[in-house]
C-alpha cells in the first residue's frame, strides 16, 4: 500500500525525546522519499530518497538505500519496528548523529501513518546522463514531493506541494508548502494541474513523459 508517515519523536542514546523537525515520508512499493524540515528556521534537516529493502518480516526490519541524500550519506541504514499500543510504530537502530559529529549512535523514532484515502500513489525516477543528475518525484494522496541532486552528491533541491481546498465551491489546487535549493523541478502547482497527464494509466517499470523529460515508474500502489 502507498503510505504517508510523519515522525512523532526522536531520541539519541540516553538523551531526552524531542521532535525538532516536520517530517514527511512517502513510501510506495520498495521506494521512498523522505523530507525533514527544521522547525526553528525552516531549513532542510535531511532530505533523501531511494530504495527500501525488507530484511526481516518478523520482527520487521528494513534497510534503506540512499540514492540521493542532502547530507551526502550514501551508506545503507537499518531499523527495526514494533507496533505501540496506540498504533504508532517504534523504530530502533543505530546511525550517524549530526549533533555528535557523525558518531554512530543508537536511536529511537516514533512514527505515525497518515490517512491517504483511496487514491493511488507513485514514485518516479529520472537519471539524466547529460546533466549527471538523479531526480525523484512522488505523489501519495494530497502530497507531492520532488528532489534532484547530482550523481555522487552535492547540493540537493527539494519541493513539497499539497493539494488544498482553494474555493468555496470545493475547488482544489496544489500549493507549494516547502522549497529548498535552486534547481528546476516538475511542479503540479506551477503547471496548474490536479494530476499529471496519463497518471491514472501508469504501471510499474513504464517510461512516462513528465513535462518534457522521460521518467521511469519505480512503483505504483493504492493508498491506505
Amino acid at each position: 500500500m502507498a503510505r504517508l508517515s510523519t515522525r512523532i519523536s526522536i531520541r539519541w542514546g540516553d538523551e531526552p525525546t524531542s521532535e525538532p523537525t516536520t517530517t514527511l515520508v512517502m513510501g510506495v512499493g520498495g521506494y521512498f522519499i523522505d523530507l525533514r524540515v527544521n522547525k526553528t528556521d525552516s531549513s532542510v534537516d535531511w532530505a533523501f530518497a531511494g530504495r527500501r529493502e525488507t530484511v526481516c518480516q518478523e520482527p520487521l526490519q528494513c534497510r534503506w538505500h540512499h540514492i540521493i541524500d542532502s547530507r551526502n550519506m550514501f551508506a545503507p541504514d537499518e531499523g527495526s519496528f514494533v507496533t505501540l499500543p496506540n498504533g504508532d510504530s517504534l523504530e530502533t537502530g543505530s546511525m550517524a548523529c549530526p549533533e555528535r559529529g557523525g558518531a554512530v549512535t543508537p536511536y529511537e523514532e516514533v512514527w505515525r501513518v497518515l490517512s491517504t484515502g483511496s487514491e493511488r500513489g507513485w514514485i518516479l525516477k529520472r537519471e539524466d546522463e547529460a546533466a549527471k543528475t538523479i531526480t525523484f518525484l512522488g505523489r501519495v494522496g494530497s502530497e507531492f514531493l520532488a528532489m534532484v541532486q547530482a550523481e555522487g552528491g552535492g547540493p540537493l533541491t527539494v519541493q513539497r506541494e499539497a493539494l488544498e481546498k482553494t474555493g468555496d465551491d470545493g475547488t482544489q489546487s496544489w500549493m507549494v508548502k516547502f522549497r529548498g535549493g535552486e534547481a528546476e523541478l516538475p511542479s503540479l502547482a506551477a503547471a496548474g494541474l490536479l494530476t499529471f497527464p496519463g497518471e491514472e494509466s501508469w504501471t510499474e517499470g513504464s517510461r512516462v513523459d513528465m513535462q518534457g523529460d522521460l521518467y521511469t515508474v519505480c512503483a505504483v500502489e493504492h493508498g491506505t
